[in-house]
């Protein structure tokens, strides 16, 4: 049997993120004719999304972080 899982309702302020971690099938890279790199990751719904900005961090365990642009 599913989960249901049910929205939360903000009750406050954000907490202040300030990068989010991608594991490997979460994130891909593709690297153009120019050899700038394009990234996507993969949203809570599943479906894959570009970054609106290139800055990532790749790290020794696999994952990629993307640092919080304000």
């Amino acid at each position: 049997m599913a989960t249901r899982r049910m929205p939360q309702r903000a009750t406050g302020a954000a907490p202040d993120i300030d990068h989010a971690t991608f594991h490997p099938g979460d994130y891909g890279r593709l690297t153009q004719a120019d050899g700038t790199d394009r990234w996507w990751v993969r949203s809570s719904s599943g479906a894959w999304m570009a970054l609106s900005h290139q800055r990532v961090e790749e790290n020794d365990d696999g994952t990629i972080t993307l640092p919080y642009l304000r």
